[in-house]
């Protein structure tokens, strides 16, 4: 009983979370990956992949997640565990931020030269 709780928790919380992000992410990109790249359809392009990638990245890490989780007998566990949890995909996703920025940013004359 207290697993299908803590599995309703995690969901409702998180996956609200990844969507929000994902989607302020792919509006706000858009302007980024616009600058680097020069070519709006090349853009477009790329931010929809990216988008759908930290779709599925986020999606398999609750999968994998949610089967690692033992047997839960008390609700102080379901508090620890989902918050372990939570915090942990919060911090994947700022961790996929910041990669894809100082990727961008890395190799931006790169790109730029590629796509002339």
């Amino acid at each position: 009983m207290y697993n299908i709780l803590s599995y309703f928790i995690y969901f409702t919380l998180t996956i609200p979370v990844i969507v929000f992000v994902g989607w302020k992410c792919f509006k706000i990109g858009k302007i980024y990956l616009l600058d680097v790249l020069k070519d709006d359809e090349i853009c477009n392009s790329v931010n929809k992949v990216l988008l759908i990638g930290y779709y599925l990245l986020n999606l398999g890490y609750i999968a994998i997640s949610i089967s690692s989780w033992g047997n839960i007998n008390t609700f102080s566990e379901i508090i620890e565990i989902v918050f372990t949890k939570i915090s942990v995909i919060l911090m994947l996703i700022a961790l996929l931020h910041y990669i894809n920025i100082a990727a961008l940013y890395f190799l931006r004359n790169q790109i730029i030269s590629t796509f002339k």
